[in-house]
C-alpha cells in the first residue's frame, strides 16, 4: 500500500503537460513578435534605399526649376544621365491668397507651389516666379 502511494505521487523530475503547453505558447508568441519587428525593419530599410536612389533626381529637378522658372510650363523634366534620363513629373499650383504687394514689392512676382514626383516619391516646395517670367 505504501508503495502504491509513493508511485502515485508526482515525481519531482520533469514538467507537466500543461507547463509544456504554456511555455510553447509563450515561446511562439515571442518568436512571432520578433519576426514582425524584423519584417517591418527590413521593409523600412528597403524604402530608405529606394528614396536614397530617387532623391538626387528630385533635387536636380528642383535646382533646374529654381535656376530657370520658365521650365515650370513643362509637365515633366528629364534629369540624370543624358543616355538614360529619369522622368520627373511637375505639378504647379498657384497660391491665390498671396498678393505680391503684400510681400513689400508689387513687382515681386507670383508665389506658386511646385510638386515633383518621380517613381512614387514626392518633393514639394514654393517658388516666387518673377513678373518677367511667364507661367
Amino acid at each position: 500500500m505504501i508503495r502504491l502511494l509513493l508511485t502515485l505521487q508526482r515525481s519531482p523530475k520533469g514538467f507537466t503537460l500543461l507547463e509544456v503547453m504554456v511555455s510553447l505558447t509563450l515561446g511562439t508568441l515571442i518568436a512571432g513578435a520578433v519576426m514582425g519587428v524584423i519584417s517591418v525593419s527590413l521593409q523600412y530599410a528597403q524604402r530608405l534605399k529606394e528614396t536614397a536612389k530617387i532623391q538626387p533626381y528630385l533635387e536636380a529637378a528642383a535646382r533646374e526649376i529654381l535656376f530657370d522658372p520658365e521650365i515650370l510650363e513643362n509637365a515633366s523634366l528629364q534629369v540624370g544621365d543624358p543616355k538614360n534620363p529619369v522622368n520627373v513629373d511637375v505639378l504647379v499650383t498657384p497660391v491665390p491668397e498671396v498678393d505680391p504687394a503684400e510681400l513689400g514689392n508689387p513687382k515681386a512676382g507670383r508665389l506658386v507651389r511646385v510638386l515633383l514626383r518621380c517613381r512614387g516619391r514626392l518633393l514639394e516646395f514654393s517658388i516666387l516666379v518673377p513678373v518677367s517670367e511667364r507661367l
